[in-house]
Order: C-alpha cells, then structure tokens, then sequence
C-alpha cells in the first residue's frame, strides 16, 4: 500500500511481538510513508478517533480480535464515509464450518520462539459478520465468496467483507 499509493500514509497494525520487528527489518526504509506499531488494536483504533479513510484487514486484526471490540472500535477509528475492508475465513482451514454465532475457535499457533500453542479466531458466518458490521454503526455491507482455487489440506474459501461507516 504505502508503495503504490502515493502519497498515502499507513499504519501497520501488529499484536504479534514477531511480526512488528520483522515489517520493520523488511520495511522500514518506507518511513514515514508507513509506520509499525504493535498495541494492542482496539486500543489503537479508539485512540485514531476519525483518523482513518480506510481499515483494510488481511487475515488479520478482524479474525484474531473480538469482532463484538473491534468493529466498533474501527467505526471509530474511520473518517465519516470511510471504508472497511477485510478478508477473512469462510471456513475453518480443517475444514469445520464457520460458527453461526460470535464464537472465536482454537487454532493452532507457533510462539515466537516456535513453541506450539493455541490462539482465537473468529470464523464466522456471513450472516454474522453483516449483523456484526450493522450493530457497529457500518453501512453498505457486502460480502463476497471467493472459493478455494485448489483442494489442499489447508486451503478454505475466502469472504471479501466490505462496509462504510456512517456519516
């Protein structure tokens, strides 16, 4: 992004202890175009009050944060009319369904140091994520499908989730 849309600015957002150091090796000569930060995000976004034209999420923040937290912490975040965008599981990568309700599953993580562990993700229905989005003050929802393009083990439909929020 910081990249090819000049003159943007962008915030990486990162919990992770790893990953914020790692952008930072990888990415770091982009500053001040992008900036890498690793709080906490809700905490993050309830602090960029109407700082925002859009929230874009790969994988990301919206999977492993509390949906019920973070969308409206993004609504906050975002300029009147600005936009959200993420991408997320349709299903689990094991192949379960996604949950029918606002219900975070365990899934497999490494630590930093490569340790097995646990860790939430939210994998939820469409139908839950639109409600979620309504409930956080968001308009214009849509979600598209983007199926698997291969059968792998670990391959799972995508949803594109798009909303703006209010004026």
């Amino acid at each position: 992004m910081a990249t090819r849309h000049r003159p943007a600015r962008v915030m990486a957002v990162d919990s992770s202890p790893a990953q914020p150091e790692m952008a930072t090796r990888l990415f770091g000569h982009l500053a001040p175009r992008l900036r890498i930060v690793a709080p906490d995000v809700v905490d993050h976004l309830h602090a960029m009050a109407s700082s925002y034209d859009v929230l874009y999420s790969v994988f990301g923040a919206v999977d492993f944060t509390d949906p019920r937290e973070l969308l409206p912490a993004a609504a906050v975040a975002l300029r009147p009319g600005g936009r959200l965008v993420f991408s997320t599981l349709a299903h689990y990568l094991s192949g379960s369904l996604a949950q029918p309700d606002v219900t975070a599953g365990r899934v497999g993580a490494k630590t930093p140091n490569g340790k097995a562990t646990t860790m939430a993700r939210s994998v939820l229905e469409e139908q839950v994520w639109v409600k979620l989005l309504d409930q956080a003050g968001f308009t214009d929802i849509s979600v598209e499908v983007w199926l698997a393009t291969n059968n792998g083990p670990r391959t799972a439909a995508t949803l594109l989730v798009g909303a703006r929020r209010t004026g």
